[in-house]
């Protein structure tokens, strides 16, 4: 139920069945109560037929004449009944057969004088009044058979029923159709974030419907955001640590000072102040590495490792490294510019540290994943100092510069992608192999 247009769809079926039942049992209602009072008004008015027809005949009493009554009422079990009482003495009509109309137990359906019964199993409206003629009461009984017109009622409820079946989904499709235009706006925008996280594009497109207009635009201005406070950010970075340098170039004199005086301490304070500036130096190669961050912007593997492989080389140019790149065309890194410089930059020079002169890097790209591969023909890691490494801060050789949190730092970027690190030998160079495999979506799993 995360969809909206299924939150629609189903209020709007919800809606429309609720409605649609309160019409069909309106109509079934009134249709019905028409049909009653159609009957009724008949009945009414052939009570005052069958009336007329009772006589006084002079030798034989009461009688009916059925020449003054209607020729239905003649024949047996034609649905239309009469009979009646005079003085306690019931006449009843042919059509009655051997039978009578009940006059008690009926079911009052609001008309006066009629009521509802079964005869013979069949639904039937009962007339009943008493009058005065002669200075007689007179009690008439009629009772006509509707069952035909039940029947017909629910013929039409049934078809009223199929219409209004083929009319809701006829409604449903055109809601689907109109809900689908009027959202076409929200699913540009989706085509354009998908654009814009593959780095298509830079922005969002404009749009022109009102109500979807600030989305975009509050998009558009989170992405500018996003990029400014990066840049500053590692401007901030670059800032401090040369605003630094100055204030260790001084307590370098003082040390000296210290340890021309003989003070013993200044060893270890001059072991303490070494650590801090090579920590400021890593910091400063990594500002210059990881360049400007640029949002929305399909990050290929290729381009970004010609420019790191440029700056490591006037880095460690005294080593003269050569780098030799196996890099697919479309392979390409599945999240941001600077979690890649971040992931390669430390890859890299950690194997320019260690690397005696050649450095081999593979990334290829499938359906499933990025994989990357760094070789480097440098004295490599025993396999039971492996783990011992990935712990954030650990070296193994305290005589090469660095702060040892460069595996920690790439492993932790491979974990928020979910995806696998490991440590190896270089089949071919010697030296230690890094493999990282990188997801190409969120929450797919790895095959190990």
């Amino acid at each position: 139920m995360k969809s909206i247009q299924s939150r629609l769809n189903i209020n709007f079926i919800a809606v429309t069945l609720i409605l649609f039942t309160l019409f069909w049992v309106g109509q079934s209602w009134f249709l019905r109560q028409m049909a009653y009072d159609f009957v009724a008004n008949r009945l009414s008015s052939d009570a005052y037929t069958v009336l007329r027809a009772v006589e006084m005949d002079v030798g034989d009493g009461w009688r009916i004449n059925a020449d003054n009554t209607s020729s239905v009422y003649q024949q047996p079990m034609s649905g239309h009944y009469f009979q009646v009482s005079v003085g306690g003495e019931w006449f009843f009509s042919r059509s009655l057969w051997d039978g009578q109309i009940p006059t008690k137990a009926g079911l009052d359906i609001g008309q006066e004088n009629i009521s509802l019964i079964q005869q013979n199993d069949k639904p039937t409206l009962v007339y009943a009044k008493t009058f005065m003629k002669q200075g007689r009461e007179i009690q008439v009984v009629l009772a006509e058979d509707i069952s035909r017109i039940e029947e017909s009622l629910s013929q039409l409820g049934w078809l009223l029923a199929g219409l209004g079946i083929v009319g809701l989904i006829i409604l449903l499709a055109l809601q689907i159709f109109i809900i689908r235009r009027g959202l076409a706006s929200l699913t540009e925008v989706k085509e354009d974030v998908l654009r814009l996280k593959t780095g298509d594009i830079r922005q969002l497109s404009s749009c022109n419907t009102t109500e979807i207009e600030p989305l975009v635009t509050e998009i558009n201005y989170l992405v500018q955001n996003m990029e400014l406070r990066l840049q500053r950010s590692r401007n901030a970075v670059g800032n401090l640590a040369h605003a630094a340098k100055t204030p260790l170039t001084v307590i370098d004199r003082h040390i000296d000072t210290l340890l021309e005086q003989g003070v013993d301490e200044g060893l270890s304070i001059k072991e303490q102040s070494q650590r801090l500036r090579e920590m400021i130096e890593r910091e400063l190669t990594r500002a210059r590495i990881a360049g400007a961050a640029l949002p929305g912007q399909r990050i290929y593997i290729g381009e970004e490792l010609e420019k790191l492989t440029r700056t490591l080389k006037a880095i460690y140019r005294e080593k003269a490294l050569v780098f030799e790149l196996d890099i697919s065309a479309k392979s390409y890194f599945p999240g941001e510019r600077d979690d890649l410089v971040e992931l390669m930059g430390n890859l890299l020079d950690n194997a320019s540290k260690w690397a005696t002169s050649q450095i081999r890097i593979k990334a290829h790209m499938d359906d499933h994943c990025l994989e990357l591969i760094v070789e480097d023909d440098g004295p490599g890691i025993a396999a039971d100092k492996r783990e011992q490494l990935m712990n954030r801060g650990e070296r193994l050789d305290e005589s090469t510069s660095g702060h040892g949190l460069g595996m920690s730092i790439i492993s932790e970027i491979v974990r928020q992608y979910q995806g696998r690190f490991t440590l190896g030998s270089s089949a071919q160079l010697g030296g230690l192999e890094v493999q990282v495999m990188l997801p190409r979506q969120v929450n797919l799993q790895l095959q190990a």
